[in-house]
């Protein structure tokens, strides 16, 4: 399958970061985290503040996979609703998962001014809103289950806010806290800098082919037969890491979601505080704006079937892709009227994995004993690496969170 498409647009106008010698040598470590996107580095800033000795490999470049793809649309939001989630996962896992979103965009806050990370962080209401009159009282039962665990969110409905919005919708959930947006890859070359300083060991273009992971010690062997032996195996791949299930039925759903980047546009006139808005739709719509005045559309998702099929792997200015762009071009113009000349500077697509409750896989894999998986499938891969970054090095610390539970493989 191709990853990504097109121009990512973090990638498009950023310059190149610090560059990271290959593995040359076999070496030991307490802990060796496999991927260099957001999730690698996320986790590998947990663990270095344990005071462990720690590995990052990643098997391309650091920042240019998915993580530049990203549309880093920082949301507590879960898609399903935190009333069909309790549906499905129970009420205290429900809510617990939509807390710790929401605290993670403050835990992510505080990191970007640690590192003192020139990343565009951001934060930013957030709108989840539909069309349809049908949906009036659940989107009034779901904004009171949210406020009922101390989420400060207000239901909006045309008669009381259509002025704040140029398009029409029939109610929605306004959320004031819990979002933001970021520049994830200048966020991920950032943080893995930061860390280097502080003694973590970080290899680029460093494939790894083969592995023997047991429950007291792993190794690692790379394309050029070099090895890696640790005490802990993070992988942090991403879609990468589906390699490691492909005789497990499978547990995740597949597709390509396409975005495109307005040029910069003087105002953002019927768009309330330039927020995050998301419809209700499957799949939906989301649209966020950047701090050059330019807008982010995504969406028009295409499931996945074959994965030796043209969706799975479509290349730059494929047709179908032009369709969707296009697409998604005429949905912001329709949306917002009052802003003049919306034109597209880029385009892109990527694959994107959601799992059947919206939720990440964190943690230990009965078949890899040795292993750890942050899996931050779903639309809120970012938060969803540093909630497991967190509970991975507490566990790995002895700290047994319970947490992990909410996340774990065989869940369903």
């Amino acid at each position: 399958m191709r990853m990504t498409g097109d121009s990512p647009l973090w990638t498009k106008n950023i310059e190149e970061g610090t560059t990271y010698p290959p593995l040359s040598q076999d070496i030991k470590t307490d802990i060796v985290i496999v991927g260099g996107g957001t999730t690698g580095a996320l986790t590998a800033h947990y663990f270095m503040k344990q005071g462990l000795n720690c590995v990052l490999v990643e098997k391309n470049q650091i920042a240019h996979q998915s993580t530049a793809a990203s549309t880093a649309i920082l949301q507590y939001e879960i898609d399903l609703g935190l009333n069909r989630l309790m549906s499905m996962v129970g009420e205290q896992n429900a809510q617990q998962a939509f807390l710790f979103g929401y605290q993670a965009v403050m835990e992510m806050s505080q990191i970007v001014k640690e590192i003192n990370s020139n990343c565009d962080f951001t934060f930013k209401p957030c709108f989840l809103y539909t069309q349809d009159p049908r949906k009036v009282d659940y989107m009034a039962d779901e904004c009171k289950s949210r406020q009922a665990i101390g989420i400060h969110c207000e239901l909006f409905t045309s008669e009381t806010h259509q002025n704040e919005f140029s398009f029409n919708f029939e109610v929605g959930v306004y959320s004031h806290y819990g979002a933001a947006i970021i520049n994830p890859v200048q966020f991920t070359r950032d943080l893995i800098d930061y860390n280097v300083k502080k003694g973590l060991q970080v290899f680029e273009n460093t494939n790894i082919v083969d592995y023997n992971l047991s429950s007291r010690q792993s190794v690692l062997i790379t394309e050029q037969e070099f090895t890696i032996t640790a005490d802990k195996v993070i992988i942090c791949t991403g879609y990468d890491a589906l390699e490691w299930f492909k005789h497990e039925k499978p547990f995740y759903t597949l597709s390509r979601s396409f975005a495109v980047l307005t040029k910069p546009v003087e105002n953002f006139h019927g768009w309330k505080e330039a927020c995050i808005i998301r419809d209700d739709q499957d799949p939906y719509t989301y649209i966020r704006p950047t701090l050059s005045n330019s807008i982010i559309i995504g969406g028009e998702d295409l499931e996945i079937d074959d994965l030796d099929g043209e969706v799975a792997n479509m290349g730059d200015r494929h047709p179908l892709a032009l369709q969707q762009y296009h697409q998604l071009l005429r949905r912001v113009r329709r949306m917002f009227p009052q802003i003049e000349n919306i034109k597209t500077d880029c385009w892109f697509h990527g694959l994107f994995v959601d799992t059947k409750d919206g939720l990440p896989f964190i943690g230990k894999h009965p078949d890899y004993p040795g292993a750890y998986f942050n899996l931050g499938y779903g639309s809120n891969g970012m938060l969803y690496s540093l909630i497991g970054a967190k509970l991975i090095s507490q566990d790995v610390a002895g700290k047994n969170p319970k947490e992990l539970e909410i996340f774990k493989f065989n869940r369903y």
